[in-house]
């Protein structure tokens, strides 16, 4: 497709959202959240730079049922479905798009997992209020809370189809007799049912000991855990339960043997498959991620490295630390550094802190150096964290 053909669904589905906000009062419902949370988003998919998620479309046509009626919805809604899907289609045709559409799910996953905490948090501190005066605010902050969970929940499925999606467009044009056959089901673990439906867990890991702990050696791999020609005739045949299994059974194997299979997805045009995997991998017990974010980085892999371990921050805090130290036991101290800037991001410094308990004299001056590596105001926090528990540096 020429330039033009791909960027006229997106003007075109901007012009649309220009019309609808029109009719909006930038002041009041909606609209007025989306603007005053995020003015640059916002902006940015009204210019037509960016295609925004389904939910955002969905409430802006909330807020024009309540100036309008419910008529008017039911008149714009199936065009602005239309019109949106159409412009996603586009926009991730671009070159390139797996790659972005990889890292802004690493990101939604990220905010799934502080909105669920902190969903968790306000409602044991409403629980605790009993009526006093705090618990209207309380209230308030909880149900804020919850929308951002549900709406980043949302954000990850649709994130994850497009990037099935692209995986599938690849390989029906490398196999066009494929066919769509039904979806075949695979027996998998709640856990691999997909990175959007696992439930974060507050709780920590029983605490390891102040010695780095070395990656201990992984079990041996399943025969032929998967290979892309496989793989491409699974999504060409429309059994994306058994592709996804394929992928699970991959992230198993030696973590020696994940540089290969990433070169192999992307010689093969499977690039949108590689964030699923690495979601996959990074699951794993903490000695075998740290193991595999080291063949990474050994293999030239930053990127995936880093990938991996920004994704895996949203464990327990204590499986966190775990692998921090298997990181510094295997000669990674940047890899490990990486792991808690990831950590600082993307929780609060309270729970930064917590995953220190284990090791003090070992990870302390990690988060420290992390933290000053993500902004002197996460340093300044992270400090404020560490003398409130007690801790000195």
């Amino acid at each position: 497709m020429t330039t033009n053909q791909l960027e006229a669904p997106v003007a075109e589905f901007a012009r649309f959202l220009r019309g609808l906000t029109r009719l909006l009062d930038e002041t009041a419902g909606w609209y007025a959240v989306f603007t005053l949370r995020d003015p640059e988003g916002m902006r940015a998919c009204l210019d037509g730079t960016e295609v925004p998620p389904w939910d955002v479309v969905e409430s802006l046509l909330h807020d024009l049922a309540g100036r309008r009626g419910e008529y008017a919805v039911r008149t714009e809604g199936p065009r602005a479905r239309r019109l949106h899907e159409e412009a996603v289609a586009a926009y991730d045709a671009r070159p390139g798009a797996a790659a972005h559409l990889g890292d802004r799910l690493d990101m939604m996953l990220r905010e799934r997992q502080y909105a669920a905490l902190r969903e968790r948090e306000l409602r044991a501190g409403l629980r605790a209020a009993a009526g006093g005066p705090d618990a209207a605010r309380l209230a308030d902050e909880l149900a804020w809370a919850r929308d951002d969970h549900v709406r980043s929940g949302a954000r990850a499925r649709e994130l994850q189809g497009r990037l099935d999606a692209l995986a599938s467009a690849a390989v029906s044009s490398r196999f066009p007799g494929g066919g769509t056959g039904p979806v075949a089901a695979a027996p998998r673990s709640v856990r691999s049912a997909g990175p959007y439906e696992r439930e974060p867990d507050a709780g920590s890991a029983p605490r390891t000991s102040g010695t780095p702990v070395t990656p201990a050696p992984p079990p041996p791999p399943p025969p032929a855990p998967t290979n892309a020609t496989r793989l491409a005739r699974l999504r060409a045949t429309g059994r994306g339960g058994e592709a996804h299994a394929l992928l699970c059974a991959a992230a198993h194997a030696h973590p020696s043997d994940l540089p290969r299979l990433i070169d192999e997805l992307e010689s093969a045009g499977l690039a949108a498959e590689v964030p699923t995997l690495l979601w996959e991998v990074a699951c794993l017990p903490p000695p075998r991620l740290a193991a595999a974010a080291d063949a990474l980085t050994a293999a030239g892999r930053t990127a995936e490295s880093v990938r991996l371990l920004r994704q895996s921050v949203a464990r327990p805090v204590g499986e966190v630390a775990h692998t921090a130290l298997a990181l510094l036991g295997a000669g990674r101290p940047a890899e490990a550094r990486e792991l808690f800037a990831a950590l600082v991001r993307a929780r609060t410094p309270e729970e930064a802190v917590e995953a220190t308990a284990s090791a003090p004299g070992e990870l302390v001056p990690l988060l420290l150096e992390a933290a000053a590596d993500v902004s002197p105001y996460r340093h300044r926090d992270i400090s404020h964290a560490l003398r409130a528990g007690g801790a000195s540096f």
